[in-house]
């Protein structure tokens, strides 16, 4: 291939992409069924299997692992495998480890069977946003990075509405609900045509590779009689473009910290999940499913779409994530948030506690999504793949994975949810210190990346 040529674009039909961004939506919502009604049902879960703390906590840990090992996977994989197949078939196995819980075998089974879910579901939590980044319409880029965002935590709620309807008993049909939905769904993303999942997430990193290795295909066309020395050298030079890749992407300073600020953020989010239903029947004394179902409604779903929102908007104001003020933005925000959680814990009513919590979910979920949009602004399109690979493998080692174990400690070292609520709205504030740093960072560098309006990336170094 000639390294000068452009490569081909294919014009894709606008009417599939809406179809098929609603499809994505609806699977992203059904996979966080099985979150809600883990999260829900703590205590009659623990009940039923008879579970201390630690061990219901390692599922949470199980499934972390399982993320982490898969993101690993991802990433090497992302350039030479077919995405759409590769999707289909991890949604297939993730349906198919629900069904150990739907039978309630025994605990080492479900330990495995989250794992497995853990590992599959990360290769379309990576996927999806990166597939909105690659085929978003430009001029709606932003709401369906939202709307894909939004589908997440309906699918969380839903759960919870499962537990609010039928109560703790029926909590395991959940799991089958989540198993055929998804199942169907993944009939109609077979009838897609490939193109619409595989349009060259690397295209630009072959033509870099094919411009790094000229001299070696020069060299091979001089001498047919040497194939295998040059397809030796050949890998070795591929090998050391990998390994570029990474080191790119590691040095990328204002990358790099928001992919701290996402960990951090995940930390705090998913041991909460854990601490919410528990908080307000341990310590608000509340074991009405419709008053916490009601609750959860506003404060874990109501709160981060209109969060999802409000991020979307300030983002537009500011200037989109090209702004070299929005660090800045996301570090103020991240401080409110905290603060407002550290209010919840001082309040004994459901109602001022259901306010407080509202309150910050609504602005985090607002940094939240800028952060999202500000972490493919500040990187090279090219390395969008690698570097999302990379994301998750930290976010799922120092967020999600340790999460779940670390609030059972907690829980039976303070008992009080409150103490546990401090703790963690406490560790937050390093995520606002990760940003407030990296915006000293941008000023002192003066640099910002940004994407011109043929998507080319475009580093701008000097006085802004």
């Amino acid at each position: 291939m000639n390294p000068s040529k452009k490569i081909k674009k294919v014009k894709l039909n606008k009417k599939i992409i809406w179809t098929l961004l609603f499809i994505i939506s609806l699977i992203h919502g059904f996979m966080c069924i099985s979150q809600g009604i883990l999260s829900s049902c703590v205590t009659q879960i623990k009940q039923e299997l008879n579970l201390s703390y630690e061990e219901y906590s390692l599922f949470g840990t199980l499934n972390g692992l399982g993320s982490l090992i898969g993101s690993f996977i991802f990433t090497l994989i992302i350039n030479i495998v077919s995405h759409k197949y590769l999707i289909c078939i991890m949604l297939i196995i993730n349906s198919l480890a629900h069904f150990v819980f739907y039978f309630k075998l025994k605990y080492y089974f479900l330990l495995l069977s989250r794992f497995i879910s853990g590992f599959a579901s990360v290769f379309c939590y990576i996927y999806f946003p990166m597939w909105v980044d690659e085929f978003g319409i430009h001029s709606w880029i932003n709401f369906m990075q939202t709307f894909v965002q939004v589908s997440n935590t309906i699918g969380h709620i839903f759960g919870y509405f499962i537990y609010y309807l039928f109560g703790s008993t029926f909590w395991k049909y959940g799991f089958l609900y989540e198993i055929f939905s998804i199942n169907c769904l993944v009939l109609f993303l077979a009838l897609i045509p490939k193109v619409y999942f595989d349009k060259n997430f690397s295209e630009k990193n072959n033509i870099n590779n094919n411009i790094n290795n000229e001299e070696e295909i020069k060299l091979k066309n001089e001498n047919e009689n040497n194939n295998n020395n040059n397809q030796i050298k050949k890998e070795k030079k591929e090998n050391n473009i990998n390994y570029s890749i990474i080191k790119d992407i590691l040095c990328n300073i204002p990358y790099m910290f928001i992919v701290l600020y996402r960990t951090n953020r995940l930390f705090v989010f998913v041991a909460l999940d854990f601490w919410f239903s528990d908080y307000i029947q341990s310590n608000l004394y509340i074991n009405d499913p419709s008053q916490i179902f009601i609750s959860y409604s506003f404060s874990i779903v109501l709160s981060p779409l209109l969060g999802l929102i409000f991020g979307g908007i300030l983002s537009n104001k500011i200037g989109g994530p090209k702004c070299k003020h929005v660090f800045k933005a996301m570090f103020y925000l991240q401080i409110f948030s905290v603060f407002f959680g550290f209010l919840s814990n001082f309040v004994k009513n459901l109602k001022y506690f259901t306010f407080y919590m509202s309150l910050y979910m609504l602005i985090n979920s607002a940094a939240g999504l800028i952060s999202i949009s500000a972490s493919y602004a500040v990187i090279p399109k090219n390395l969008i793949g690698s570097a999302t690979g990379i994301y998750s493998i930290i976010v799922n080692l120092g967020g999600f994975l340790p999460a779940p174990y670390c609030y059972a400690v907690l829980k039976n070292i303070f008992g009080n949810g409150g103490y546990i609520i401090l703790f963690f709205m406490g560790y937050g504030i390093i995520g606002a210190i990760f940003l407030f740093t990296a915006d000293i960072y941008m000023k002192n560098k003066k640099i910002f990346i940004y994407k011109d309006d043929e998507d080319e990336d475009v580093i701008i170094k000097g006085n802004n």
